[in-house]
């Protein structure tokens, strides 16, 4: 279940939004259903949400940043081959730091058994600048990848929970999502 979808430098928002179904600290709904993690912790969310504003305000472009973070997990590694650059790339194009800066999307959900994950990416015009994948089975943050494209060692797997690591980097394109 979708806990939260965050996105920055994706169209009209230039700035950090925040899509969340999670019931704020201190609110109660008759609507929300529980989430139960695998600390043995509960979590109050919402099945459904409305995102409301002004006309041109950018309530189109929030969905639309959840459906090309979606395209590019799916499509990244396959259909972009022929591309030498990232060819779904739409920046805030307003201001020219906005748009050399890199486009960012992050969700966090929990899949059937109770796990919380964190999983994100940047994009830049040519490359992904960075990739992360977080789980948190106990309440606390595993790491499984960490990915920077400025650091001299790109790809970081700490712990032992990623099998063949060396080959998952040699064969994941710098314009490619490993998790693609």
């Amino acid at each position: 279940m979708l806990l939260r979808f965050r996105t920055a430098n994706v169209r009209s928002l230039r700035d950090e939004q925040e899509l969340s179904f999670v019931v704020p600290p201190g609110e109660e709904s008759d609507a929300a259903r529980t989430v139960r993690l695998s600390d043995g912790k509960q979590l109050a969310v919402y099945p459904v949400v409305g995102v409301f504003g002004a006309n041109a305000s950018g309530k189109s472009n929030v969905i639309t940043a959840l459906k090309k973070m979606r395209s590019t997990v799916m499509d990244s590694y396959g259909l972009w081959t022929s591309y030498t650059g990232v060819p779904e790339r739409e920046p805030f194009a307003l201001d020219a730091e906005s748009a050399e800066a890199s486009s960012f999307y992050e969700a966090d959900f929990v899949l059937g058994d109770g796990v919380r994950w964190t999983y994100g990416f940047e994009l830049g015009d040519r490359r992904v600048e960075s990739e992360w994948l977080h789980a948190y089975p106990k309440g606390r943050r595993q790491v499984w990848l960490d990915r920077d494209a400025s650091r001299d060692n790109v790809y970081d797997f700490p712990g032992d929970r990623v099998q063949d690591r060396a080959r998952l980097a040699r064969s994941t394109r710098p314009n490619a999502l490993l998790l693609s």
